[in-house]
């Protein structure tokens, strides 16, 4: 989930909103950067007990190995092996500005069946004019792709019927960061007396939540919704607003966030008792009001769905769900996943659940730390658990060359079979 408090000794976790703020010292030692790093996670990581690891063992094992650090690079990479030991999302280390004026290809790549493949094209990109398509593979992943806005990249890619091609690409942004919040639905009527709704959400982010009823306004009296999550990259609690259309009558508690201050003096792993005794939040759609939920009852928020009355839909719902289905939208996903009438297509989600804050480092590096565990209303510890779909839906290279969505396919096979 979104950052949403900066976690530092006790209840600093929750005071701060969206990112750095104040500028980052101009210089520092590789070992300054190192300590400070080590230091702010030993504070500000919601766990107590660090997922396991020991703390002071690993700085122990990693700090004399700064003796071999020649570069930045490097430097990242040490600190950055340090921080896997925890095996967490939200948790790396980063430049406070990494690459002035850096950009891609104008088109959004990912791995495909283990090669950097391209899966949509900007409409106005450059990309686009100069031939790149959906399908197109890199195979050489992307080294040379990113670079100066407006520069020139020289990309191999294969083409979908096996040839080669080399394009000369402007490097131009397009997709990051994406539209916030990004809401777009539409219906279709398949036949009398069956409508579909389509509802396809890149952020869950401040405004989200009257999106989302305008969004269940126009689309309430479908008979049957498909759910888009699929590059849903996470936000904040707005989510929670879609999410009380679909959940039982009346008002009811779906998450928690538990703070490490709130951990430690609890001194166990919270029970379904502690959640449903925990602080009562509604209506909390903003990062701000979210922080300040948080803050204001002691490191522990248990949020809560919202009686929306006659509004509640009824019918079946498929959510489209895949790789880069992250954070506020897999903390969206495993709410509706208590819904009997709710499936879940397509692919498992990113297991990137956690709410990361960020923190300056000296030397002008910002640090990613989880600073609230995640809990559901039934009392299970989120974790960074992956959403696994009930019926998966792939999708492959052969699906992008032929220009086909196989989730939406499967979700039409669910809802709306043809007529024999």
């Amino acid at each position: 989930m979104r950052a949403i408090g900066r976690a530092l000794a006790m209840m600093l976790a929750m005071m701060a909103m969206t990112g750095p703020a104040r500028a980052a010292e101009p210089e520092a030692s590789y070992e300054a950067t190192f300590d400070a790093a080590w230091r702010t996670v030993g504070e500000a990581f919601y766990d107590p007990g660090f997922h396991g690891a020991d703390w002071t063992a690993l700085r122990d094992r990693y700090r004399p190995r700064l003796a071999k650090v020649r570069d930045e690079a490097a430097l990242q990479r040490l600190i950055g092996a340090m921080l896997a030991e925890l095996k967490s999302s939200h948790l790396h280390i980063s430049r406070a500005s990494p690459e002035r004026g850096s950009a891609g290809l104008g088109a959004r790549i990912e791995p495909v069946g283990g090669v950097r493949t391209v899966l949509e094209v900007a409409p106005l990109s450059d990309a686009r004019r100069q031939g790149l398509r959906p399908g197109d593979q890199l195979p050489r992943g992307m080294a040379g792709v990113a670079g100066p806005l407006g520069s020139i990249a020289e990309v191999e890619v294969r083409r979908c019927d096996g040839s080669a091609a080399r394009l000369s690409i402007r490097r131009e942004r397009a997709f990051w960061p994406p539209a916030r919040p990004g809401f777009a639905w539409s219906r279709i009527a398949v036949r009398p007396g069956l409508a579909l709704g389509y509802l396809k959400i890149d952020r869950f982010d401040d405004g989200a939540a009257g999106l989302a009823d305008q969004a269940m306004a126009e689309l309430g009296d479908t008979q049957e919704l498909v759910i888009d999550l699929r590059h849903n990259s996470g936000g904040n609690m707005s989510a929670l607003r879609l999410a009380s259309y679909f959940g039982a009558a009346g008002e009811a508690p779906a998450v928690a966030l538990f703070s490490r201050a709130y951990l430690e003096g609890l001194g166990r792993a919270p029970t379904l008792e502690d959640i449903r005794r925990g602080p009562k939040v509604l209506g909390a759609y903003t990062d701000e009001a979210v922080g300040r939920a948080v803050q204001e009852n002691g490191g522990a928020a248990v949020f809560h769905l919202e009686d929306v009355g006659q509004r509640r839909y009824r019918g079946p719902v498929v959510v489209l769900i895949g790789p880069e289905t992250a954070s506020a939208a897999e903390g969206f996903a495993w709410v509706m996943k208590q819904s009997p009438n709710v499936r879940f297509v397509g692919e498992a989600s990113a297991g990137a659940l956690l709410s990361g804050e960020r923190f300056e480092l000296p030397g002008g590096w910002v640090l990613t730390v989880p600073v609230f565990g995640v809990w559901r209303a039934d009392g299970e510890h989120l974790g960074d658990r992956a959403v696994q779909p009930d019926l998966p839906a792939p999708l492959t290279r052969e699906d992008l060359c032929a220009g086909r969505d196989p989730g939406v396919a499967r979700a039409l096979e669910l809802l709306a079979p043809p007529r024999r």
